[in-house]
């Protein structure tokens, strides 16, 4: 015989179901939050590696655009130059190997040039005093000769120079020579002289005073402008101190590295913006100012300096 239901018993068996499926709704929906949880977690994973992924991807992009950026100023310096090599018809002879180089030509003790390349030279300058009004300081020196790109560049630098010191201006000291000098360390000899190349000027803004010393550095504003912003223009310190080899008393030393054996604050001398901008950051010197010699060098325009090679 079956047993009789209670109510009682209905309550309690009412009940027992009740919680079994409220237990099994609640383990259901653990389930459910945990495998949720899981897969954010795994997503969260994914997204953190797809982000570093992606950074890496962004940082290898910006250093390959640096280098592009890097390799695209060098190749703009060197397009720069073959650009204005002098013509082979118009190089003057008695020359050195780097003189069709044009603007970037090296003289100096090891790359010589002789008489006929002077003379010569002196014939494809032109007159600064005529052309633009640059005033000799020493009328002693004769006429102020420039080649004539880097002349237009040094009187849009002269008039920057004006323009940020007012009631001041720059003077030359000479430029072209067709000499050298027999003075020792602190002078070139004939056929030796940066001078010779057509792009340089001495500078000097009289009002500070009309010696060129090295001395006086410190009390010439004048000179400290040109090496802060003489890159703009294209013009360089030609032989910054960090170059000169040793002291201005002891034997020249031009080394095999780009040592130039000089230091003179007022020698100022044209290479063209990509080239000058490269020397004054020290690109290929870890950010310090480079000579042409040791830059001329690491951009593969010559290939030995002692002794000269190209």
């Amino acid at each position: 015989m079956k047993p009789k239901a209670t109510k009682k018993n209905v309550i309690i068996l009412s009940m027992t179901l009740t919680v079994f499926v409220v237990a099994t709704a609640v383990v259901l929906i653990l389930k459910m939050v945990n495998g949720k949880s899981g897969e954010n977690v795994e997503s969260a994973k994914d997204t953190s590696a797809e982000q570093v992924d992606e950074n890496d991807n962004e940082t290898e992009e910006a250093n390959s655009e640096a280098e592009k950026h890097n390799e695209e100023v060098s190749e703009e310096v060197k397009q720069d130059a073959k650009e204005t090599v002098v013509p082979t018809a118009a190089v003057p002879t008695g020359g050195n190997c780097s003189t069709a180089l044009g603007k970037l030509m090296l003289i100096n003790a090891n790359f010589t040039v002789d008489n006929t390349f002077i003379a010569n030279r002196r014939n494809q300058l032109v007159d600064l005093a005529t052309t633009y009004g640059v005033r000799e300081a020493n009328s002693w020196n004769g006429t102020p000769l420039l080649d004539s790109e880097a002349a237009a560049q040094l009187y849009e630098m002269m008039r920057a120079y004006s323009a940020e010191n007012q009631g001041h201006s720059l003077s030359t000291m000479s430029c072209f020579r067709s000499y050298g000098t027999s003075c020792g360390r602190l002078c070139a000899a004939t056929g030796t002289s940066d001078h010779h190349t057509g792009y340089t000027c001495d500078l000097i803004d009289t009002d500070y005073g009309s010696t060129l010393d090295t001395d006086y550095y410190n009390s010439h504003p004048d000179w400290q402008w040109l090496k802060a912003n003489s890159y703009k223009y294209g013009f360089i310190d030609r032989y910054p101190i960090e170059w000169a080899g040793s002291s201005m008393s002891e034997p020249l030393n031009v080394d095999a590295n780009g040592t130039t054996g000089y230091y003179e604050t007022w020698h100022y001398r044209y290479v063209g913006n990509p080239a000058a901008t490269e020397i004054a950051q020290g690109k290929y010197n870890g950010g310090r100012y480079d000579s042409l010699e040791h830059y001329l060098k690491m951009i593969g325009m010559v290939k030995s300096l002692n002794p000269a090679g190209c």
